[in-house]
């Protein structure tokens, strides 16, 4: 499982295995402020930087 917060710190506290930076507390998967084809872009690549980190193993929580 991946986790996409933008408060990594309370879920490394909490215990989850593997973190990903999202952007901000109301929008931790998108970016209103850009137009739309580029927040499709930073989408995709956000959810490839997710699914990239599946493959890494972890034993206490990771930050990516």
């Amino acid at each position: 499982m991946v986790l996409i917060t933008c408060l990594s710190n309370v879920a490394a506290q909490v215990g989850v295995g593997r973190i990903l930076g999202g952007n901000k507390f109301h929008y931790p998967v998108g970016q209103p402020e850009l137009p739309a084809p580029e927040e499709l872009r930073w989408r995709v690549a956000l959810i490839e930087k997710a699914l990239a980190s599946l493959e890494t193993e972890v034993k206490e929580p990771k930050t990516f």
